[in-house]
């Protein structure tokens, strides 16, 4: 009581010393035993939890004269205190996180190579902020949450209330409910999650997300970098940010945050968020039925035949059944195709979205998808709409940039006939055949690896990314992970690749490395170079697969 009364003495005195006071806002998270203050030149103030949510800490204290420090308490005795000084702040401080020694940074974007596709009407959205890191916070049922964790591989749902704590604003959705997202992922200490809101507003628009553990890339960046590029390839695609994770009191650490192509995604992406004619959106997932590829083979006449396959429904139809007769025609489109004469491009044109897939193809090659549709025939939807011309998406993209389940060599020849996967059953790469999108194909690698992925071009955003994050992933790594007990190659129980998952030019040893990174550094794994036999820096991949591409094609 005496030293709460000091430190109300102490603000006063200070008050009418120093003038003015402002409002102080940092975020942190401490157990009961402990406080959180600001010491503003030598003089120390407690904060007290705000109402909106009880880790942003806020209260007033004088302006300072020379900076100011946030620091922690225990029975009023300093035991932690920021290791720099902030800047003097002339009006209430932004909402700030501990020991971060930047709010907001400027990352340089990237140049928008191509438009956007005719098809795609984005809504504009706050959802994914440049340059800086927001926080998500978690309250629900602490035993529900730890059985979720405990039985990671069920399908535990909890109901939570979220708030999003930017710099400057604060939003808070109540029966949030979360769940653990992922297949392999899920034996991994650092886990990724589902995240679905009642209400139809959701987040900046978006009711179904995705919290991304980013455990596989000990650089963090692969994700961000490759949903810049194909945004910046005018692809129909996810945004991708970074978010600060806690539930309840507990800091979980530094996730990517994405949108689930689930509703309303396809409004957003496609009709500007009002509502439309919405066709059916399949999810090929090779794997997900033993025995079974979404090679987008033609399985003849029968629809069944596409449900016992490795194909999904994610999205049902505004109009029309449920079912797996459009993923049918098309693939029978594909079978069937004509690849030359005067009407081979008219039909494409009228049954695929062929700049979709030439774009798409073009960007696993020089991004180094590795679990893509070309080296796997997974992680890949197709999208019906009304008149049927079929869109491609990209998924899961966290094997790329030369974190990779194939071999390295083999994905840097520059000759894309060489990539891992080009010349086995494909038949979406059935366009090759026809002359006019050969060309179309050839030259869009040779324009994207001079304009978009080229070292001059990207490695300014890299650099810039990495700056923003370094602190974040610092921290990251001295978390304790939900997931205490995983299971690790070679224990009782761990899911042994077999030949219905792992097939040619994968390795399931790679796959298997892919989780027991931790002992690589944050420097190593964005500057890098041969790191591993499936690994290698990020910047080192763009230098590698620019000069093999313009090199192949002569091109500089």
């Amino acid at each position: 009581m005496l030293v709460r009364q000091n430190l109300i003495v102490a603000c006063f005195l200070s008050s009418i010393a120093y003038g003015r006071n402002i409002t102080y806002n940092v975020i942190s998270s401490v157990d009961d035993q402990h406080a959180v203050g600001v010491t503003v030149d030598d003089v120390t103030f407690q904060l007290h939890p705000s109402s909106e949510c009880p880790i942003l800490f806020t209260g007033e204290a004088p302006e300072a004269t020379k900076g100011y420090t946030y620091i922690k308490l225990k029975d009023n005795q300093v035991v932690e205190k920021e290791s720099f000084l902030r800047q003097i702040s002339i009006d209430n401080t932004p909402n700030e996180f501990y020991n971060r020694s930047w709010n907001t940074m400027t990352i340089p974007k990237l140049p928008n190579v191509l438009s956007p596709l005719p098809a795609i009407d984005r809504i504009q959205t706050e959802l994914h902020i440049d340059g800086q890191i927001p926080t998500l916070y978690f309250v629900g049922n602490q035993t529900e949450i730890d059985l979720m964790h405990k039985n990671s591989t069920g399908d535990n749902t909890v109901l939570t209330s979220m708030t999003y704590i930017t710099t400057n604003k604060i939003e808070k959705l109540n029966d949030v409910k979360i769940k653990l997202s992922g297949r392999s992922s899920r034996f991994a200490k650092k886990l990724s999650y589902n995240i679905k809101t009642k209400n139809k507003r959701g987040l900046y628009g978006y009711r179904r997300l995705k919290l991304r553990s980013l455990l596989t890339d000990p650089s963090y960046l692969r994700e961000q970098v490759i949903y810049d590029i194909l945004q910046s390839s005018g692809v129909a695609t996810t945004g991708f940010s970074y978010v600060r994770v806690f539930f309840n009191n507990r800091p979980m650490g530094l996730f990517g945050l994405i949108e689930n192509y689930k509703n309303p995604w396809l409004k957003n992406e496609f009709s500007g968020g009002k509502k439309m004619d919405q066709g059916i959106l399949y999810q090929g997932m090779s794997g997900s039925t033993p025995g079974y590829r979404s090679d987008l083979g033609y399985l003849g006449d029968n629809e069944t035949a596409y449900a016992a396959s490795a194909y999904h429904i994610k999205e049902a139809p505004k109009k029309g059944p449920a079912d797996f007769t459009r993923l049918m025609e098309f693939t029978r489109f594909l079978a069937q195709a004509p690849v030359e004469g005067e009407d081979a491009i008219k039909a494409w044109k009228e049954r695929v979205n062929t700049d979709s897939v030439i774009r798409n193809m073009a960007l696993e090659i020089l991004l180094g998808f590795s679990d893509g549709y070309i080296t796997d025939v997974d992680n890949f939807y197709v999208y019906s709409p009304k008149d049927k011309r079929v869109i491609y998406l990209p998924s899961d993209v966290d094997f790329g940039l030369g974190s990779t389940l194939v071999n390295l060599s083999e994905m840097w020849t520059g000759n894309y006939q060489q990539y891992p996967g080009f010349s086995m059953t494909r038949p979406l790469l059935n366009f090759i055949k026809v002359p006019e999108f050969k060309t179309q194909f050839e030259q869009l690698l040779v324009k994207l690896s001079q304009e978009l992925i080229h070292p001059n071009v990207v490695y300014p955003h890299i650099d810039a990314l990495a700056n923003m994050i370094r602190e974040d992933v610092a921290w990251d790594k001295t978390l304790p992970r939900a997931n205490g007990a995983p299971l690790l190659p070679g224990q009782p129980g761990f899911p042994t690749p077999n030949a219905s998952i792992i097939l040619p030019p994968m390795h399931a040893d790679m796959l298997i490395s892919a989780y027991t990174r931790s002992n690589i550094s944050f420097e190593t794994a964005v500057n890098g170079s041969d790191i591993t036999n499936c690994l290698i820096g990020v910047k080192e991949w763009f230098k590698h697969q620019t000069d093999a591409t313009l090199a192949y094609f002569n091109a500089t």
